[in-house]
């Protein structure tokens, strides 16, 4: 406990002074932590927070909550973004300036404070995930794989942004909140454009599946066999999709769906809603949602 603490003290501190020598960026949201240096350094970080602002009644309203807060609220399903503007505190506590608390306690309050820290670009992939997809079904089964289908396309998308930093950068982010994934070399593996993107598919569809709560074991199985012609590569996004968090996958996300499900059918419902096929292996309009998504971003 005491070496992640030292970790995360060190990582924000690093990023403090790598930050410091870039200039304000354009679309900068006010003490988001190392947004200046998410902008500077991700192309998908700015094509994400481009796209996010051409939505109608985008804004970015800075309202402190902690990080269980934010998960348990149905403020996903609004454009507005609400996030913890707390940098400035967040780097001067890292920096244990405040000589009048013991380190315990200026310990404990810097991961308070890590515990408060938004994802902005995971939030920001969200709604427009939602003016990006049909309407929402409205049967809980089906309504469920639609939620958990629209989870694993962003999900999909913390991992591109980590593998566009690189594994370096990448965990640091993720060590102070503002990134979900920790990335991997796949960008500096060679790979073409195509073969990587048939790679993000494979994440996508492992993720979703691991969503749907089928075993890790049979997913990467079931990955190779869905995706033959890279079965190495099939086998790796499977294997990085079982890491996500557990409790997140058989708890939070499943209570936020049954918490909300009223204001899901009144905000994402409507006409020609899209229905996933029960089959888990047949994935073609999964495939070709993906595909489009993938293409917004330029992947």
């Amino acid at each position: 406990m005491q070496k992640d603490i030292d970790h995360l003290r060190a990582y924000t501190k690093f990023l403090d002074r790598e930050q410091s020598k870039m200039k304000p960026a354009k679309y900068e949201f006010h003490e988001q932590p190392f947004d200046r240096l998410l902008l500077t350094t991700s192309p998908l970080y700015r094509k994400s927070r481009q796209h996010y602002l051409g939505l109608a009644g985008a804004q970015a309203f800075p309202t402190f909550q902690s990080a269980p807060r934010a998960l348990s609220s149905d403020k996903l399903l609004s454009p507005v973004i609400h996030y913890s503007p707390i940098e400035s505190e967040y780097i001067w506590v890292a920096r244990a300036e405040n000589r009048f608390q013991k380190k315990r306690e200026n310990d404990d309050a810097l991961v308070s404070l890590r515990n408060c820290v938004t994802n902005v670009f995971h939030e920001q992939n969200h709604r427009l995930l939602w003016h990006y997809l049909p309407p929402a079904p409205a049967k809980s089964a089906e309504l469920r794989r639609y939620l958990n289908f629209a989870e694993s396309l962003v999900i999909a998308m913390d991992m591109a942004q980590a593998d566009e930093l690189g594994p370096w950068m990448a965990e640091k982010l993720h060590r102070v909140g503002v990134a979900y994934d920790l990335g991997s070399t796949l960008r500096q593996e060679g790979l073409s454009r195509r073969h990587y993107r048939n790679y993000l598919h494979a994440a996508q569809d492992a993720t979703y599946l691991l969503l749907e709560l089928y075993e890790p074991k049979k997913i990467i199985q079931a990955l190779k066999w869905i995706y033959p012609m890279m079965e190495m590569f099939a086998e790796r996004a499977a294997r990085r999709a079982i890491t996500l968090d557990h409790a997140f996958v058989t708890n939070t996300n499943l209570m936020w769906q049954r918490k909300h499900s009223r204001i899901i059918h009144k905000t994402l419902g409507g006409k020609a809603p899209l229905v996933l096929a029960r089959d888990p292996f047949d994935n073609r309009q999964q495939y070709l949602f993906c595909e489009k998504w993938l293409d917004l971003w330029k992947l």
